[in-house]
């Protein structure tokens, strides 16, 4: 795993995550979809499927009035990220 194989907005991705170790997408809020939660969430999806992150689970429903997607730092993604001192 090489941080510097990655693109500079999945780069910033994993670094949001590091202070808790997780993300939160916010895909619906007040019943709106929300375009930019979507794109963050295609790219955590592509993250995991490369081993940085893994999927945690959903709070709400999809198309309901608040759905919210949660995703973890790996194991080997923190060693990675621990030792570039975040």
């Amino acid at each position: 795993m090489n941080v510097e194989d990655l693109s500079p907005p999945n780069r910033e991705l994993l670094r949001e995550a590091l202070p808790a170790g997780e993300l939160v997408n916010v895909l619906y809020e007040g019943g709106e979809r929300l375009d930019v939660g979507f794109q963050r969430e295609r790219r955590c999806f592509a993250l995991g499927e490369r081993g940085w992150l893994a999927f945690v689970g959903w709070d709400g429903r999809l198309a309901q009035a608040s759905c919210r997607s949660r995703w973890t730092l790996t194991e080997a993604a923190q060693a990675v990220l621990g030792g570039r001192g975040g």
